[in-house]
């Protein structure tokens, strides 16, 4: 018997509830426990009666639910969420003269504001701002700031210092949308080049800009006829931030820290970058942060704002020129230093030649040591010293009257001790951002991975006010659209990923000590798979330091694990996983806890010596004995301090071979910053930084080779007609297909010709492959702008065919370009193999693809793909090829042995194939058929009758085709004979590699692990395709565009095909992705900064009534018909009523550990539907059960367990999470959505779209109704969801694979109702097989009668 109930929990929903005009924030019957904010939306906003404005209302909120609660970030997020902005505050906005508009109404917008740009989700605001509704709340809000500013008081009920700090989070958002165009001109004018008004009246700064770039004079003049309005911001707030500096109010540091977060963001963007650096010189911020008291206070908070002031100086010193957007080399940055201390020195020695004697005759070397300048400036009294300072542009009156002591001395002037650190300041050598890349180990250390700033980002999302309203601020640099220069780019990603790749190795460690269970004794009562202690540990080779370097060259050091008391699979994992090159990591297990990482240079054995990588069998015992390899740097750093860090060592812990390739990707980052050469190609190089004109990459050619593009002529007309009237074909359609383009403004005919495919006779063997897919307009289109130099952007949502829009880009770039290299990236393995299982099929010569990685073993093909693999086929190749050479000869009545090298073919060839053929091809004009036939020297070779025509040009084509398959043999072995003459298999796969192969595939972290490899080896390559572009990391896509050196070659396009409305890159650390934004992609960037690009329109996954749930995320995206129409998409699921549904449950989440979200509700729920589906006869493995988080798939698959396995004919369903099932797809979807006191991460409509669009037939989806309704960003989708009702309606009676001519529906109502539905369901489904057995052992009995 089944088990009682297959769900014993929930509650009872109500019948055929229909989707609401409007939605509420209801709770069910019980409003006792509604929240105060919902009841006040359900009142004013939401409710069916429409809404109702009142001034008052808006006032009472931010009264009572906003200011006080103190800021709660609850009552803001239900706010937000209940859609206070879209409903209630925006929509009356618009409506309201500005002079009527409220304070408070405005500070309420900012909040919201605010928040949705905390929660990632201010593109749709910024959607809903359009036209000049922007520029007007942005002209409020400077005068509203101004007020602030210059009164002090409270402001719409929020206190002056509160409301400064929301005022500057909002600019933060807005300066962090510039891509958004009313958002960028309004912002622009804040950081024009106006701001040089409100420097220094002395105005040296600004004149020697203008002597440097003459032509800003005269912008200068054209500005003061025409003021910026708002102009006067940025300098008022500087001001003001001065003054707050030197309150002593705890409460005004953390305003502050805010405000230089704002200051970075303008610094690390070139637009707004340009005037402002100037100003921030001359206002002196760094100096002034530098000496006010909290600079040198040890609260957290105060090293909070010493860590942002870091960040600040290294922007505002960076090598870049701030006018012209100029990078600067490492000499250049240097030599721009130099020539302003020589500047300082002329102007000391003309002005004090006495006093600065020693100055002017310093060397300029010295002058950058702030003792040594300080030293030689003390020669000058306090007049001197202003007089001095004036000159070189170095403010000496203070901007505000700052009564902090030994700052501000009489008359407002600045005292000694400060402007002599202004000029230190000034002045000081920097080290370049390479210099200090050079210094920081590859390897995390304890100082990194147990610091405060891993735990903030770790809990940044989760993070409350404190003492004013102003949100988290970590010193990390963030991803923005635009970057200063490469080295700026590359130092971002390389402490992004450091800290990302910290972080994690941080949670493995936590993981592996929480198992091991270390005791007091030094011992360990546990146990872990990833980590066990070291049996022994010591360091063996400490090599000299090379010539001018001091850390040592080369340190190693031996470990020995045992594994006696070990599983027979774990010492398989040990002895399978942990080879030469990997990355382990080694810790103490008692506090305080050191970590070292090293590299396995190799394995020992049992007398110490190495063992061959590639040796077979398995170590013998229980020992391991491993060689590794420590960062130097790290070890000379180690051996000055007074801790024995290296004896404290005692457990080895390794890593997933997919999440331990960060060493090499840290390195390869370092060595791009350190590279001198150019990394990029110039027409790809300014649009990569976020500048110049986007729609300049798009290179178009007027002639296009198609291939085999299109499977008729009708298809080409079908493709260009609406585009193009007149076509004009060449005689017959034929495939290789190529086409000449008019411009569109010229009325010019498209011409369509084909090149004539190489003809080799009657051989079967080597005719063409065609295509068969009759591509729709978009995607010839994308297939056309990938074929031409330049930048190609895909956009493919769900089920539009990229995969196989690639494969045709490939083949034709193939064909088009049989010179060139094509170098084939994706994120995953997976997706990488099934992408190349296409290229294999298609017609392209074997002996020209190359599959790299350690994915390449699960590739479904016959042959190996692996450079190991390609060689042996190549050597394979040779003999057959030969052992047809000595047929030839034997057919030629030739005695001797031709087919024993290459070489010998070769002269064999040149002696006796083209000495034949070359005087009958002279006489072959002259002769008839029979002659052509009869005088064809090489008819014995080939072992089918080759003259089947009496045509004689036919008979001539033939002769021509045979030849040609002949001289294709030798052509082909001289391509192999390079393989004969090197005896060496590392050389034989490095010639593949670079001579031989031309579609060369690699998932984007091997490109990051080889990158140094491959440049040795001299790599070239000439187009890059990238699949999944979208979900690989922006650092990671850029890696591969520098494989080559580009001395003598360089990349010719760059075709990148992803869909950015799916989930992005996986970053596990909440703030590295939501504050950094380390999860933006190469290709999201492109589309944000406007680069064109073909977004495939024809989908052929899932049925249309589907597709309408996502369809609204994309631009014109229809169905592919008659496909969706037909077959199995015609008919309805059997045993529902609707092909998709909503299910509202009124269930409730729990929390076991943080991040882990479950609801036992819905897991009974979705299981007992499961259950339901296969009762039906709907096979397993056509049904999918997602969710969107992993505790709630660990609950269903503990449910699965209990309710399944004991009767096999359930089996097992897919589950996984949505983010994990991205790229993949199911016939039936079950979505469980877990939340039911907010919205959680499905909000975000990225992670929403891969949800919706993982079902082809029937997709199901169990959440909880008020919670998703209400939400602003998921309305569309959830509305056309409810249109179905909440409730699922079924037909038990059906079956699966049978139309039912009449349905008869039955309505459940929750978790109980379902569970009985199912119980009966078996207790029929057991009887029935009772009955079937016990007929068939009556028919066995009568058999045996």
């Amino acid at each position: 018997m089944p088990p009682k109930s297959s769900s014993g929990r929930g509650g009872r929903g109500q019948r055929g509830r229909k989707a609401a005009q409007q939605p509420r924030a209801t709770a069910g019957a019980n409003s006792a426990e509604m929240d105060e904010i919902e009841v006040l939306a359900n009142k004013l906003w939401l409710g069916n009666k429409g809404v109702k404005w009142s001034d008052e209302s808006v006032a009472d909120i931010m009264r009572t639910h906003i200011v006080g609660k103190q800021y709660a970030r609850s009552s803001l997020q239900t706010l937000e969420r209940l859609q206070y902005f879209e409903l209630y505050l925006w929509a009356n906005y618009l409506s309201t003269d500005d002079t009527l508009v409220s304070d408070a109404h405005v500070m309420s917008i900012l909040l919201m504001a605010n928040e949705k740009y905390q929660q990632g989700v201010i593109t749709s605001m910024w959607g809903a701002m359009e036209g000049e509704a922007f520029g007007r709340l942005f002209d409020r809000v400077v005068c509203m700031t101004r007020s602030i500013l210059s009164t002090g008081t409270d402001i719409g009920f929020v206190d002056a210092l509160s409301a400064r700090s929301v005022v500057v989070q909002f600019l933060i958002a807005c300066f962090g949308s510039l891509e958004t165009e009313n958002v960028r001109t309004a912002c622009m004018a804040l950081t024009s080049l106006a701001l040089w008004e409100h420097i220094d009246d002395t105005r040296v700064l600004v004149e020697a800009e203008f002597e440097r770039m003459p032509q800003l004079r005269k912008f200068a003049k054209h500005l003061k006829k025409k003021p910026s309005v708002n102009g006067d911001l940025l300098p008022a707030l500087l001001r003001d931030f001065i003054a707050m500096l030197f309150t002593g109010d705890s409460r005004c540091l953390t305003y502050c820290t805010k405000f230089i977060e704002l200051l970075v963001d303008l610094e690390s963007q070139l637009a707004t970058r340009r005037y402002v650096n100037l100003l921030l010189v001359d206002y002196q911020i760094l100096d002034l942060c530098q000496v006010s008291e909290w600079y040198r206070n040890d609260l957290l908070v105060a090293k909070r704002f010493r860590d942002m002031v870091g960040m600040l100086r290294g922007r505002v010193y960076f090598q870049v020129d701030d006018v012209s957007g100029l990078a600067m080399t490492e000499a250049e940055a240097k030599d721009r230093h130099y020539r302003h201390v020589a500047e300082l020195q002329i102007m000391a020695f003309r002005v004090f030649p006495r006093e600065l004697e020693a100055l002017a005759l310093s060397s300029v070397a010295a002058l950058g040591d702030s003792a040594v300048l300080t030293e030689h400036l003390e020669a000058l009294d306090d007049s001197g010293l202003r007089r001095l300072a004036g000159l070189v542009g170095i403010r000496t009156r203070s901007l505000l009257p700052i009564t902090a002591s030994g700052i501000v001395q009489e008359e407002g002037m600045y005292g000694r001790e400060f402007v002599l650190d202004a000029f230190a300041e000034r002045y000081r050598v920097r080290a370049t951002v390479a210099d200090q890349v050079r210094e920081i180990s590859p390897y995390p250390s304890e100082s990194l991975l147990f610091s405060e700033i891993i735990t903030e980002t770790d809990q940044f999302s989760k993070q409350q006010f404190s003492d004013t309203i102003s949100y988290p601020v970590l010193p990390v640099p963030k991803l923005n659209l635009q970057f200063l220069t490469l080295h700026d780019y590359l130092a971002r990603c390389f402490e992004l990923y450091r800290l990302e790749c910290a972080y994690d190795i941080r949670e493995n460690i936590e993981d592996a000590v929480r198992r091991l269970q270390p005791n007091d004794v030094g011992g360990f009562d546990g146990w872990a798979r990833m980590a066990m202690p070291m049996h022994s540990f010591n360091v063996v080779d400490v090599q000299k330091p090379r010539v001018g370097e001091r850390a040592p060259s080369k340190v190693r050091a031996d470990i020995c694990i045992d594994l006696a008391n070990y599983a027979e699979s774990v010492v398989m994992e040990w002895d399978s996983e942990v080879r030469p090159r990997d990355v382990l990591i080694l810790f103490g297990s008692r506090n305080p806890r050191f970590v070292r990482g090293c590299e396995v240079e190799c394995r020992l054995d049992i007398n110490g010596k190495p063992v061959d990588e590639f040796a077979s069998g398995r170590p013998s015992g229980t020992l391991r004995n491993l060689r590794v390899l420590f960062d130097t740097h790290q070890y000379q750093v180690d051996l000055a301090s007074d801790k024995d860090v290296y004896a404290s060592l005692n457990v080895v812990m390794r890593r997933r071979p997919q999440e331990n390739n960060f060493k090499a990707v840290l390195e390869t980052v370092r060595d791009l910053m350190t590279s001198s050469v150019d990394l990029l190609p110039e027409w790809l190089t300014s649009t990569f930084l976020g500048y110049g004109d986007p729609k300049a990459l798009v290179r178009g050619s007027e002639r296009v080779y198609f291939g085999d593009t299109f499977v008729s002529a009708d298809h080409v007309r079908e493709t260009f007609a609406d585009q193009y009237p007149d076509i004009i074909f060449d005689e017959v359609f034929g495939k290789p297909c190529v086409i000449e383009f008019p411009s569109l403004d010229s009325g010019g005919s498209l011409r369509v010709t084909s090149e004539p495919a190489v003809d080799f006779g009657p051989i079967e063997s080597i005719r063409r492959k065609e295509n068969t897919v009759r591509f729709t307009c978009a995607q010839v289109a994308a297939i056309r702008a990938a074929s031409q130099p330049g930048l190609a952007l895909v956009v493919g949502p769900p089920g539009t065919g990229k995969t196989d829009v690639a494969v045709q880009i490939i083949s034709n770039l193939y064909h088009a370009h049989p010179r060139q290299t094509i170098l084939l990236l994706t994120h995953s393995n997976q997706a990488l193999n099934q992408l190349f299982e296409k290229i294999i099929a298609l017609d392209i010569e074997p002996r020209h693809l190359l599959r790299l990685g350690h994915g390449e073993e699960d590739l479904d093909a016959e042959e190996r793909y692996s450079k190991a693999g390609r060689v042996e086929s190549y050597l394979e190749r040779r003999r057959e090829l030969l052992a047809l050479v000595q047929r030839l000869a034997e057919a030629l009545d030739i005695p001797g042995d031709f087919g024993y090298t290459c070489d010998n073919a070769r002269l064999f060839f040149i002696a006796h194939v083209r000495m034949r053929w070359e005087p009958y091809y002279r006489r072959i004009s002259a002769m008839d058929v029979e002659n052509v036939v009869a005088g064809f020297p090489f008819t014995r070779f080939f072992d089918i009758p080759i003259f089947t025509s009496s045509d004689r040009a036919a008979a001539i084509r033939v002769a021509e085709g045979c030849y040609r398959y002949i001289e294709s043999i030798f052509d082909e072995l001289g391509d192999i004979q390079p393989f004969e003459l090197l005896r060496n298999n590392s050389e034989r796969s490095n010639y593949l590699l670079t001579n031989q192969a031309r579609i060369v595939a690699m998932t984007c972290t091997h490109a990051a692990l080889k990158r140094s490899e491959l440049i040795k080896l001299g790599f070239r390559y000439d187009t890059v395709v990238m699949e999944e572009a979208a979900q690989v990391l922006d650092i990671e896509t850029f890696i591969p565009l520098t494989l080559q050196s580009r001395r003598g070659r360089e990349l010719k396009r760059l075709v990148m095909i992803g869909d950015h409305n799916q989930l992005p890159p996986v970053v596990k650390n909440s703030g590295l992705r939501s504050y950094a934004n380390m999860e933006q992609s190469l290709f999201t960037r492109m589309v944000r900064l406007g680069v064109p690009y073909i977004g495939l329109n024809r989908q052929a996954r899932a049925r249309p009534e589907i597709a309408s749930l996502y369809r609204w995320r994309y631009r014109g995206l229809a169905d592919l018909e008659p496909h969706v129409m037909t077959g199995e998409f015609g008919s309805k699921p059997p045993g529902f009523v609707s092909t998709f549904q909503f299910v509202n449950l009124a269930g409730e989440e729990s929390e076991p550990s943080r991040y882990f979200y479950q609801n036992l509700d819905e897991a009974e729920f979705v299981v007992a539907l499961y259950q339901y589906m296969r009762l039906l006869g709907y096979p397993a493995e056509r049904i999918a059960i997602l969710t969107t988080y992993n505790g709630q798939r660990a609950l269903i698959r503990d449910v699965l367990d209990r309710r399944c396995k004991w009767l096999p004919y359930f089996g097992q369903p897919q589950v996984a999470t949505v983010d994990q099932y991205q790229g993949q797809q199911s016939d039936y979807v079950i979505l469980s959505l877990v939340r039911t006191r907010n919205v959680g991460h499905i909000r975000d409509l990225r992670r929403l779209t891969v949800a919706l669009s993982r079902a082809r037939l029937g997709l199901y989806v169990v959440g909880c109704r008020r919670v998703f309704e209400t939400c602003f960003e998921l309305q569309v989708a959830v509305q056309r969801l409810l249109a179905n009702g909440d409730q699922l309606l079924l037909c038990p009676d059906e079956r699966f694979g049978e139309q039912a001519d009449a349905r008869k529906a039955v309505v459940v109502e929750g978790v109980e109702d379902m569970g009985r539905l199912v119980y009966k369901m078996i207790e029929e489904h057991l009887e029935a097989d009772g009955q079937a057995a016990g007929d068939g052992d009556k028919s066995q009995s009568s058999d045996s009668d």
